[in-house]
């Protein structure tokens, strides 16, 4: 059995352990990070890679407290991606430079004049149809350029584990392995390793919850699944489209539709997965058909293959089960608790992690 001590050990290695890790190794702590499976964990490499400042949760014609909370997220990640940031990501692919809004008619009054507020100044601005970019041209209806983009996530994990490789064990962490003193966390150890430790860090999404119960916290987690869905590329040997947008048809808390398209297919979330979770398979596929014909409806959808992805969304517990607005981080003593609550949240939750063990 290996044995060691180490400032910080992290379990789980999605976007949560490898960002968190590469926060803590740039300010020298020693860290070790436990994962039993693919680095990149679940949650993670499902993403649809969407670096968003919040303009999708403000459709309803508001600044909500999730838009305040997220709308700085993509200066900061693009610092990142051009090396003048918290985190080298030079590496990682950009999909996307953009992303859009779209809708096919005229949209309300109300909205329209919110998306032209100073609230979203600098954030948003309205295309002329004679400037549509592919696959919009010549259509009819209202467009946006939003300030968001979109990554490649395999690129991302990949540059994040290469940082903090030589830190990674690839073993199983289970509730029972850890080991306290007087109520405090002071060691786990399973047949592979025995690690002593400061801080204990619980970033393993979906299994977090049994962790933080295990070591006595009163941290709780709730489950949102999504149900996705995957629209292959058509087999005629054309290229794909490339829709990166926010599809909408009124005033709402989250878009109809949200899409982006990768080598082999468009990935379909917004309300439609965020609702489909209680639907069928066959049910979800047919919402979506119906859904990208009112939408997007000079696009022969008919000879697409459909298909779903249930995705078991984790986070804390919120009052009426409601989304979370922030990256989380909960400290119980010398254990943290942690979930970005969605991708782009990422530095938030750096910050929020060095906040809690007062590394500033």
């Amino acid at each position: 059995m290996r044995t060691l001590k180490v400032d910080t050990v992290i379990v789980g290695a999605g976007i949560a352990g490898l960002w968190t890790a590469n926060i803590l190794r740039q300010r020298d702590l020693k860290v070790a990070i436990c994962e039993r499976g693919p680095i990149g964990g679940s949650q993670t490499m499902v993403s649809q890679g969407l670096i968003h400042g919040g303009v999708k949760y403000s459709l309803s014609g508001r600044a909500t407290r999730a838009f305040e909370a997220i709308s700085n997220m993509p200066p900061r990640w693009r610092n990142c991606l051009s090396g003048r940031g918290e985190i080298d990501l030079t590496e990682v692919d950009v999909t996307s430079e953009f992303f859009y809004l779209w809708s096919p008619a005229r949209v309300g009054s109300a909205l329209q004049a919110f998306l032209a507020s100073k609230v979203l100044r600098g954030r948003i601005e309205q295309i002329k149809p004679s400037d549509f970019p592919e696959p919009f041209e010549g259509q009819a209806g209202t467009l946006y350029r939003l300030d968001d983009f979109v990554i490649d996530v395999g690129t991302l994990v990949a540059q994040l584990k290469e940082q903090v490789d030589d830190c990674i064990f690839k073993t199983e962490i289970l509730p029972e392995h850890f080991i306290l003193h007087n109520g405090r966390v002071c060691a786990v150890a399973n047949e592979d390793i025995s690690i002593e430790s400061d801080y204990f860090v619980f970033a393993a999404g979906s299994g977090n919850g049994k962790l933080a119960r295990a070591v006595g916290t009163d941290i709780r987690m709730q489950r949102r699944p999504l149900k996705q869905v995957l629209v292959q590329h058509s087999q005629d040997g054309l290229n794909p489209e490339p829709i990166f947008a926010h599809c909408i048809t009124r005033m709402s808390t989250e878009p109809a539709l949200t899409i982006t398209t990768h080598a082999t297919h468009h990935y379909i979330g917004g309300a439609l997965a965020s609702s489909g979770a209680g639907r069928g398979d066959e049910q979800q596929i047919t919402t979506a058909k119906n859904m990208l014909t009112k939408t997007l409806p000079w696009i022969d959808w008919s000879k697409r293959r459909f298909e779903t992805l249930t995705i078991d969304r984790a986070e804390p517990t919120q009052r009426g089960r409601k989304r979370p607005d922030n990256a989380f981080v909960g400290l119980h003593d010398n254990v943290l608790v942690i979930w970005p609550t969605k991708l782009t949240l990422a530095p938030d939750l750096g910050d929020r992690v060095v906040d809690a063990i007062q590394l500033t």
